[in-house]
């Protein structure tokens, strides 16, 4: 009997991040990166390299992305429905985007998922994404079809990670006091306009936010932003805003959660354990935050569930040449 057609082709997946060093001799070729292949300021760098120092405690630390790459692959390994060639790409940093795309292409991948570890889908990351994909198609001889996977907000596996760890952040307040906590539900900033608003990213933080409420028994919460850094007006308020209001209002036990990050990262790192933390201390709140999934095998085991529906998308439409990337989902 014959194998089906979607057993026969073997599917590429791309595990793509932003990216970011993990050792402090890294961070300058990092930012030369960021600044288009240019030295960057001196000061610019000694500043990132304190950041890293302040989250890691030391001079090195790990990628979280790539302990979630290692997990998804070991699954992707796996016997199954398809036959995985599975890589791991970053938009600012090794092995790079358009490496690891061009990897599978010289392997003959006609179908590659393309599975960004940032499950908020907004304008300015997906843009971001997409430039790094079509210059791999406009520059390639050769490349694979792409079927972006745009988000995945409501994924179980990653919301109920979410709320368990959120939950057990909050069982560290005094049980006298569990009932005064406040939810501050924080999300990575993006730049906004009057042109390009980003009502739809809003919108699933907020809604995200609801749901967490909702399961953790809490009477009020809040949205904050992190990291609003460069020119233009970007999605607020900053989590330092958030925290002095709900100070202001008499606020003493806040439970903060990053609710659309998947893995620790300098980043991250630093808003919550070091902004966010001394400045609650420094207003005498106390203050817990839950944390994130990283590689949790519930959304591990429901990413490969999420891949696998796009690879039969994929595969159910024939393959000739290299198409634009779009959405899979």
């Amino acid at each position: 009997m014959d194998q089906p057609a979607t057993a026969t082709r073997p599917v590429g997946v791309l595990v793509m991040e932003y990216g970011e060093p993990t050792m402090i001799d890294e961070v300058e070729p990092y930012l030369r990166g960021h600044f288009g292949g240019q030295t960057p300021p001196a000061d610019y760098v000694a500043f990132l390299c304190e950041r890293c120092r302040r989250v890691w405690g030391a001079d090195q630390g790990v990628s979280g992305a790539q302990q979630i790459f290692i997990a998804l692959a070991a699954e992707f390994a796996q016997p199954g429905e398809f036959a995985y060639r599975a890589v791991f790409g970053a938009r600012y940093w090794h092995p790079y985007i358009e490496a690891a795309l061009a990897d599978l292409g010289r392997e003959g991948i006609e179908d590659v998922v393309i599975l960004p570890l940032s499950p908020f889908g907004s304008h300015m990351a997906l843009r971001d994404y997409q430039h790094a994909l079509e210059r791999v198609q406009a520059t390639a001889p050769t490349s694979p079809r792409m079927h972006l996977i745009e988000g995945w907000p409501e994924l179980p596996g990653f919301t109920a990670t979410v709320t368990a760890n959120a939950q057990a952040a909050l069982a560290r307040f005094p049980t006298a006091v569990r009932d005064q906590v406040v939810g501050l539900f924080i999300a990575h900033s993006v730049a906004e306009s009057a042109r390009k608003p980003e009502d739809a990213y809003r919108q699933q933080v907020a809604a995200s936010g609801a749901q967490l409420a909702t399961a953790l028994g809490l009477a009020d919460w809040r949205s904050a932003y992190y990291s609003a850094e460069g020119p233009g007006q970007w999605l607020g308020p900053d989590v330092l805003e958030a925290i002095d209001q709900l100070h202001r209002d008499g606020v003493r036990q806040i439970l903060a959660v990053p609710i659309s990050a998947t893995y620790d990262n300098v980043e991250l790192g630093y808003e919550l354990d070091v902004r966010m933390a001394e400045r609650a201390a420094a207003l005498g709140i106390a203050y817990e935050r839950a944390a994130v999934p990283n590689a949790a095998p519930a959304m591990i085991a429901d990413l490969t569930a999420l891949v696998a529906a796009a690879a039969r998308t994929a595969l159910a439409a024939p393959a000739i040449g290299g198409s634009a990337a779009g959405p899979s989902t």
